[in-house]
């Protein structure tokens, strides 16, 4: 199958181009919760994030040993903020953007795949989990971060995006999207489980739960 034709089927029934391209700014609450191998919680967090479009910005607001945080990445500039007083370390200020691209890259899928720079392979169609029939896409950034490698898994009958696979410099991890919420219309991940996979591409054990709350949606 033609990539284009792939994606430009998945966003649609995801609500088509149009209901994507005419939002403004979202914004929800994450919350996630990281798992040790034995499976005892090794951390929770929560954060509030907003998400505006034309001019492109993320807010991200949260809290960790009673210090309020509040980031905001927009046209290049990142700000971080400690209990209101601006922070300028350039580390921090580096965790910030990456946390901030990551954020809207995951929750702003499959529209995402849109993106210039995006290098698409289509790889045919396998049972996800020895399970569900899936159409499979390779992703990679090769202007970009050249050391991670997506696959993306979109459901055979309906085309919606089931799951997303990916290998950080050897460690790959299989995130897939248990619930998707129904307000919008854009059938968003609401529940998703990431799980590490072994050396033969099996789930090893979990490693993390997300779970998505939209509290806003504003179109143009």
């Amino acid at each position: 199958m033609d990539t284009a034709l792939l994606i430009n089927k998945s966003i649609a029934a995801h609500g088509g181009k149009e209901k994507w391209g005419n939002v403004s700014t979202i914004t929800y609450i994450k919350k996630t919760i990281l798992y040790q191998p034995n499976g005892e919680i090794e951390q929770e967090n929560r954060q509030k994030i907003s998400h505006y479009f034309q001019p492109n910005s993320t807010q991200i607001e949260w809290e960790r040993s009673d210090v309020q945080y509040k980031s905001i990445v927009q046209n290049g500039e990142i700000h971080l903020f400690e209990n209101g007083i601006e922070v300028y370390d350039s580390l921090q200020l580096s965790q910030v953007r990456q946390s901030s691209n990551g954020a809207l890259y995951v929750f702003w899928q499959p529209y995402k795949l849109l993106d210039i720079g995006t290098k698409l392979e289509y790889e045919g169609q396998t049972n996800l989990l020895d399970s569900l029939p899936v159409h499979v896409l390779k992703v990679t950034y090769p202007e970009g971060n050249q050391n991670d490698i997506w696959h993306y898994f979109f459901d055979a009958k309906t085309f919606k995006l089931s799951a997303t696979q990916v290998n950080h410099e050897g460690r790959i991890s299989l995130i897939i999207n248990e619930v998707v919420e129904t307000k919008t219309g854009m059938y968003l991940n609401k529940i998703r489980k990431s799980y590490f996979l072994d050396s033969l591409e099996k789930i090893n054990y979990l490693r993390a739960a997300y779970d998505y709350e939209i509290q806003t949606l504003i179109y143009r």
